[in-house]
């Protein structure tokens, strides 16, 4: 349990909050998928730590992400035209390009380009990789190297990603992410209909799952944490889930059936809203259907995928009818619509000094421990995880999950890649 003034402060991801700050000034932040960012399409709003900008995507494939407000007179950039590799105020005409500088201000009649080549427009670089946009808020002359994590182009793997605004605070989303131990009982529905589908070749660790509750073990690392969740499999063996979460908004966790890997990331939009991207990757990510525990019927749009259909007044959309039928929880839409509804009941910011920490809660206690310590070492002059991998161009292993025979140490465990 925290006390109060570590609540606040791991709630607070603002800009000038100490935790945004540290986001901000020390790596790049999912903001975008790739796919939603088309050349010649309307700029994209995208708010981040309480701030607003806009990202479009030039002609020749490059992204622009600019401060929303137009230098000139504050209008919005939302409005302007796409020019080629440039956005075109409408209020005044002025033109700013791809990687942040004025090209025209036609309001200005005397030493034009001098001018324009003064004005700070409040540019930000962006690299992508892996199907989503990440932008760099850091400041400097140059950014740092986009970190080597597992699912990099550079691997060949494909990637089935979805992205979602959750009207809930960034750290209800991480924990959701973190703590697996809910999966067999939220997500029961999703589980069993995976089960009935793919009949028992490659889920025995799914069904490990299921079949008992977990012992939760972590292990601080460079890049963050590794967290096992551990299940008596008989014979005195153990069946183990090693998941690692790349500080601070990469979680990666082995999904017991198959080869592919469920990737998240949470990257704030303020104090009380977030994005979520969901998806897997692999040789042969699963499908859009199966990755999500969808239904029958249409799928949700995947640049809105967890988006609820209702709020407090009506249970934030819950079928009881299909609970009836014998659905779990309600949520058939998908299992990230039932992460979504879950910690959006929780209220957009937790008070957890209210909360009551069970013992399968070390990942979500010691992920908290994580962050309080990274925030009082970055005001110590420490480096925060994870930035040195970056710099060194360190790769940051798979998860994975295995069996471990009696008496073996799921600390001694090593990905096969």
């Amino acid at each position: 349990m925290l006390t109060a003034a570590e609540n606040d402060l791991m709630t607070e991801v603002e800009g000038a909050a100490p935790l945004g700050r540290l986001m901000r000034e020390h790596y790049w932040v999912p903001f975008a998928l790739s796919s939603n960012l088309v050349a010649g399409a309307p700029p994209a709003a995208v708010r981040l730590f309480g701030d607003d900008f806009v990202a479009f995507r030039a002609a020749d494939g490059r992204i622009g992400f600019l401060a929303e407000r137009c230098p000139h007179r504050r209008a919005s950039l939302l409005l302007a035209r796409a020019e080629g590799p440039a956005l075109r105020c409408i209020y005044h005409g002025w033109k700013i390009d791809v990687s942040g500088r004025v090209v025209e201000a036609p309001t200005q009649l005397t030493r034009h380009d001098q001018f324009c080549a003064a004005v700070n427009v409040g540019s930000h670089p962006v690299h992508e990789e892996a199907g989503i946009a990440w932008a760099w808020l850091g400041g400097g002359d140059e950014p740092p190297q986009f970190p080597d994590l597992p699912f990099n182009d550079e691997y060949g793997l494909e990637m089935v990603m979805t992205i979602s605004a959750v009207p809930a605070n960034w750290l209800q989303g991480l924990e959701g992410g973190i703590d697996s131990v809910h999966a067999p009982t939220l997500h029961r529905s999703v589980i069993e209909a995976t089960l009935a589908r793919k009949g028992d070749a490659g889920t025995e660790g799914v069904r490990a799952t299921i079949a008992a509750p977990p012992r939760y073990e972590t292990e601080p690392t460079s890049f963050g944490q590794r967290q096992a969740s551990l299940r008596a499999a008989g014979d005195g063996r153990t069946y183990v889930r090693i998941a690692h979460y790349f500080f601070p908004f990469v979680v990666l966790v082995p999904n017991g059936y198959g080869s592919a890997v469920h990737a998240f990331c949470f990257a704030p939009i303020d104090d009380r809203h977030h994005l979520v991207f969901f998806g897997n990757y692999g040789t042969a990510p699963l499908s859009l259907r199966e990755v999500s525990g969808a239904l029958e019927g249409e799928l949700p749009d995947p640049r809105n995928f967890a988006s609820l259909e209702g709020d407090r007044d009506d249970r934030w959309g819950q079928d009881r009818a299909l609970m009836d039928a014998g659905h779990w929880s309600g949520f058939g839409r998908s299992a990230i619509a039932e992460d979504t509804a879950v910690q959006v009941s929780m209220g957009p910011v937790v008070d957890r000094t209210k909360e009551n920490l069970s013992s399968s809660d070390v990942a979500i206690a010691h992920t908290r421990s994580l962050i309080l310590d990274t925030l009082a070492g970055y005001a110590d002059g420490a480096t925060p995880p994870g930035s040195a991998w970056t710099a060194e161009r360190v790769r940051v292993p798979q998860p994975f999950d295995a069996v471990l025979d009696a008496g073996g140490s799921w600390r001694d465990l090593r990905p096969a890649d």
